[in-house]
């Protein structure tokens, strides 16, 4: 679920006129009953996103809703079943949706290049997760990164997250 978060927050501010809150920001009120009026007056925001993902085995179901946080209105509410093999363009759907819903017009296709490996995917989600301030941590995100790589060698977030890995090892240790 973190993963598709970011992916939607990144692929959120690509939109020209958007204002889209930072993933730290964010993630303070993940797992968290909160009014949403309350949560957008403390990000300085207008419209929430809000959603879910669950999956089940190889099925995945996402739940998404744009609110206007001022009434606590739902602007737009959609519930999306697929296999994991389609779990990118059901990301890239959303993504339009909202979009349109915000500016009013169809949104054209996210510019990233999606990976073609789903596990190699979870491999970056899981190499982000790990520190990168310890050795020892910057040894697992590698191996991670370079699993990812061989299972799709034009990842290129895989690479450029390897890249960051090498130098800061070469930096620090």
């Amino acid at each position: 679920v973190d993963g598709l978060t970011e992916d939607l927050i990144t692929d959120l501010s690509r939109s020209a006129g958007l204002f889209v809150i930072a993933r730290n920001s964010t993630f303070a009120y993940k797992g968290r009953s909160v009014d949403v009026r309350l949560a957008a007056r403390d990000l300085g925001v207008r419209y929430v996103v809000e959603g879910s993902a669950r999956r089940a085995a190889a099925r995945v179901r996402i739940n998404a809703q744009l609110i206007d946080a001022i009434g606590g209105d739902h602007i737009w509410a959609e519930r999306y079943d697929s296999s994991l093999e389609d779990i990118f363009a059901v990301q890239d759907e959303v993504t339009a949706k909202i979009v349109e819903a915000l500016v009013g017009r169809l949104a054209g296709q996210p510019a990233r290049k999606r990976p073609s490996s789903l596990e190699a995917y979870d491999l970056c989600v899981r190499a982000r997760g790990v520190s990168f301030q310890t050795g020892l941590g910057a040894r697992e995100a590698r191996m991670l990164l370079e699993r990812a790589i061989g299972l799709d060698p034009d990842y290129a977030e895989a690479h450029s997250l390897l890249a960051l890995n090498l130098w800061l090892g070469w930096l620090f240790w």
